[in-house]
């Protein structure tokens, strides 16, 4: 039984590049069927919704299919023994209802935003049912320029937050993000945090990075700056090499990790 029996890991950016064919490299695929056959648990924590991700999955076409799906940068979903997903306790309800509530308290908020993008030019905003939930940007530069608005006009919105990856943010609740998620499934599965080990390369990613949810942590290679930052902060890993074959070595590395621990722990027990 691996000491990580948890890995939460990213998916676009960090196992695919998004201008790669999306196909699992054949080291991860060794990597994560070792892992998964000496039972280790697998989580996809991503932006993407469960369509989406699922889609991506079918592409993606590794050996074994995750456990849990965290869609959206919120939402827990568990795989069932059928391959279908369905959702993992009470928590995507709450979580629904308090962005329900945010989304009332902030709709002014929401209106400036818009306003000011629209003045400002080169944003597509995004809307689902008649609400703005993001926007996209027609590049970093100026999404960080744009951020600084958002920064001012949100001040007074306590509750208002939002998770970016490149050129695209969606909304949030400060509450719900991928670490809080990771968290939740920590408490359904009974699972230590000091057994997980999380993987991101981007802003979004970081949550569940600080060492909270996942005492363990990594990043590929291609990760920003900030993210490999805060992993050096949390004693994590930041891997040689790019996406997913970063992650293979990283769970190498944990592995090594856990054996020299273990090779130590012998010792001194010999010793004694």
């Amino acid at each position: 039984m691996p000491n990580i029996r948890l890995l939460s890991t990213d998916f676009d950016g960090t196992l695919i590049g998004f201008d790669s064919d999306g196909r699992c490299s054949t080291e991860f695929a060794l990597a994560i069927r070792e892992y998964h056959a000496g039972g280790g648990l697998w989580a996809i924590n991503t932006g993407r919704s469960v369509e989406h991700a699922v889609q991506g999955l079918r592409r993606f076409d590794p050996p074994v299919m995750p456990d849990f799906l965290l869609t959206c940068e919120r939402e827990v979903y568990r795989r069932l023994a059928d391959g279908q997903w369905e959702a993992h306790g009470h928590w995507n309800e709450t979580c629904r209802q308090r962005h329900e509530e945010l989304y009332s308290l902030a709709e002014e908020l929401y209106t400036l935003i818009a306003a000011r993008a629209e003045k400002i030019g080169g944003i597509e905003m995004i809307w689902e049912e008649g609400r703005l939930v993001g926007f996209v940007t027609r590049t970093e530069e100026l999404m960080e320029t744009f951020l600084k608005e958002v920064d001012l006009l949100s001040a007074d919105f306590v509750d208002f937050s939002y998770q970016r990856n490149t050129v695209y943010l969606r909304f949030c609740h400060r509450d719900y993000h991928k670490g809080s998620a990771l968290g939740e499934l920590c408490r359904l599965e009974g699972m230590d945090p000091a057994r997980v080990l999380a993987a991101g390369d981007h802003y979004n990613d970081i949550p569940m990075l600080d060492g909270r949810h996942a005492r363990h942590t990594a990043c590929p290679a291609n990760a920003i700056e900030a993210v490999k930052h805060r992993v050096r902060l949390s004693g994590g890993y930041v891997a040689d090499r790019n996406y997913a074959d970063g992650i293979a070595d990283a769970l190498a590395f944990f592995e090594r990790k856990e054996a020299e621990g273990f090779r130590t722990t012998a010792s001194v027990g010999n010793v004694m």
